[in-house]
């Protein structure tokens, strides 16, 4: 044998030597772990369809709906949810290719198409309009996820679908509410500016002329009063449309409140084009209007205002138009004025008010009236709001609505404001010596008070002066005051509530509010507005829009308070809709303070023993 051969033969020995001493443990190992490690691989097959039931299970009973198609687009199975939301059954859609996925129009917001994002491998989103199989439109919210194979390569699309029709319909009525009059459905006050500032800007650009018509109704009080809340709403509104249908598509028509109306005419030729609007508005006005069975003619004082002629600026030309429509008043109503340099002489009339206002802030010649909040959960009085009146020697009583503006704009009211909270809190304190130690007192806050940096100072040093203790306080502000600085108004709402008292927001939902800013504000109490109470139970719009309020403010574990409360349906609706603190005319008309212990003593009478409290309604 030669010498090769043996090697090959030695190498061959040793290596089945090695692998009887390697192998053979080896193999008995496995013969000895073999069942464990079958059970092992059994278990996790076990827990593969243990999870797949799970997931085949989350996916059917999902409340979203979910479509899975191939790589083409062809639907393979659509879960319950689907055919709930859609009305189409999964026999209508297996088989058929998703129409959406053949939409190469639609983007997120990232102005992506999908099958941009399918090549990418990444989900897309986005909300649209879709059509339920009964014709029914409605919003929908739309995730598409690619699923690839192992190879990397498109092999299904997962489609989540989400029914927001309600989110975006209650999107839509805060929208509505921040920047549209609730009653008329016109531009609101600050959606109104903001476009007569966008005008001027263009107007710079432009080099043409824009105009600015005040319009205010004449004797618009005495038909509301005399017909009630309700015609005069009606009226309002006709009003509303007469305007609209006077001015062409591009021109703005708002209402800033009451009855006062605002038409901005862009792009005007002369002063003369504002005119000719003008008189077709006081034309169409003197129509008649039926009002229920009732029919009534209004008409109406116009004061205009042309810019660049008369000014630039934003607030001047309002103030301008305002005196103007004044001036149309004094000469007879049913006219317009345009705006004169000689008008403020007017202005000097304001000024002797003004100097008037400081001797009565001097002489601290205010009264202050209350008005009760009922809690009719509990069958009782629990509070009051304190109204500011004015004590005049010539004219006997002035209502705030006169001199308010006034102090607000002289800073005469921080002086005002705080004449107030003494009075309101002596009063509440003397009911609190009587026996009354449960009743609280709401003081409204102006603008002007609310950026005053000693206001803090102010109420501590008050609550000290009477004795009132701060929980028996609360301080309300508006909405709109809110948002004019909202880092600095959660600062200064905070410091107040250091100090014991409580905050409410006044008038809710007929300013601006940003709903997000509403969680971080540390407020205890909304007040919902007497424009949305006076139109209940028989308005659908102000039904929904005050149960929203109601419904958020109870989310947010806030009180909720409705002002303006005149009759007994407007009251069933309010506690029947768990709102249960109400004020108005319906329980009893502000007073002064000498004459409300024999008021509280009569309204609580009104509450018969035997009633439900809840269902107990108080008269004057």
């Amino acid at each position: 044998m030669g010498i090769l051969t043996q090697g090959y033969l030695l190498q061959g020995l040793l290596i089945f030597a090695l692998s009887a001493v390697v192998i053979a443990p080896l193999l008995l190992w496995l013969a000895r772990w073999r069942p464990a490690i079958l059970e092992s691989q059994r278990r996790r097959e076990r827990l593969n369809d243990q999870s797949m039931r799970i997931l085949s299970s989350a996916v059917e009973q999902s409340q979203s709906g979910i479509i899975i198609a191939d790589c083409a687009g062809v639907i393979d199975y659509v879960n319950p949810r689907y055919t709930q939301i859609t009305g189409y059954s999964k026999e209508d859609a297996v088989g058929r290719v998703a129409e959406l996925l053949n939409n190469e129009e639609l983007t997120d917001v990232n102005n992506i198409s999908l099958q941009e994002a399918l090549q990418l491998g990444a989900s897309w989103n986005t909300f649209m309009v879709s059509k339920r199989r009964n014709g029914e439109h409605f919003w929908q919210q739309v995730t598409v996820s690619p699923i690839n194979d192992d190879l990397g390569a498109l092999s299904h699309i997962v489609l989540n679908i989400e029914d927001i029709s309600d989110r975006v319909e209650t999107q839509a009525q805060m929208e509505k509410l921040a920047f549209y009059d609730p009653l008329t459905g016109l531009e609101n006050r600050r959606l109104f500016r903001d476009r007569l500032e966008q005008g001027l800007k263009h107007l710079r650009r432009s080099k043409k002329s824009m105009a600015l018509l005040f319009l205010d109704l004449d004797q618009f009080k005495r038909i509301n009063d005399t017909l009630g809340h309700d015609a005069g709403d009606e009226l309002l509104c006709t009003v509303a449309q007469r305007l609209r249908d006077c001015v062409r598509e591009e021109d703005i028509v708002a209402r800033l409140g009451g009855d006062e109306f605002t038409i901005l005419l862009a792009d005007i030729t002369s002063a003369d084009d504002a005119g000719l609007v003008a008189r077709k508005i006081l034309r169409s006005l003197l129509e008649p209007v039926t009002l229920s069975t009732q029919e009534v003619t209004v008409s109406g004082s116009i004061g205009i205002t042309v810019a660049p002629e008369d000014s630039m600026n934003a607030s001047v030309l309002m103030r301008n138009a305002d005196l103007a429509m004044y001036r149309a008043k004094d000469q007879g109503r049913n006219n317009f004025q345009y705006f004169t340099d000689d008008m403020n002489i007017e202005s000097l009339a304001r000024m002797s008010l003004e100097n008037e206002l400081r001797i009565a802030v001097a002489n601290q010649d205010f009264v202050v009236h209350f008005q009760p909040q009922v809690d009719m959960a509990r069958g009782r009085i629990c509070g009051y709001e304190a109204l500011v009146r004015w004590r005049h020697e010539q004219v006997d009583v002035i209502s705030p609505d006169r001199f308010i503006p006034v102090a607000e704009e002289t800073g005469l009211i921080i002086k005002v404001g705080e004449i107030v909270l003494r009075q309101a809190c002596l009063q509440l304190k003397a009911l609190q010596a009587t026996g009354i130690s449960d009743q609280t007192v709401a003081v409204n806050l102006s603008a002007r008070q609310f950026r005053d940096h000693k206001l803090v100072q102010m109420v501590r040093r008050v609550l000290a002066e009477t004795g009132l203790a701060p929980q028996w306080l609360e301080l309300e502000i508006t909405e709109s005051m809110l948002m004019d600085n909202i880092d600095q108004a959660i600062s200064i709402l905070s410091d107040l509530k250091a100090l014991g008292v409580a905050i409410a927001i006044d008038d809710f939902g007929t300013g601006y509010s940003s709903l997000s800013y509403l969680t971080q504000l540390p407020v205890d109490k909304l007040k919902v507005d007497r424009s949305f109470v006076s139109n209940l139970p028989d308005s659908p719009r102000h039904t929904a829009i005050t149960t929203a309020i109601i419904a958020m403010a109870q989310r947010l574990n806030l009180q909720v308070v409705a002002e303006g409360v005149e009759t007994e349906p407007q009251a069933s609706f309010l506690t029947g809709h768990q709102c249960h603190i109400l004020q108005g005319f319906l329980f009893c008309r502000p007073v002064s303070a000498a004459d409300l212990p024999e008021h509280m003593l009569r309204m609580e009478r009104r509450f018969s023993p035997g009633r439900d409290a809840g269902a107990a309604v108080l008269t004057h």
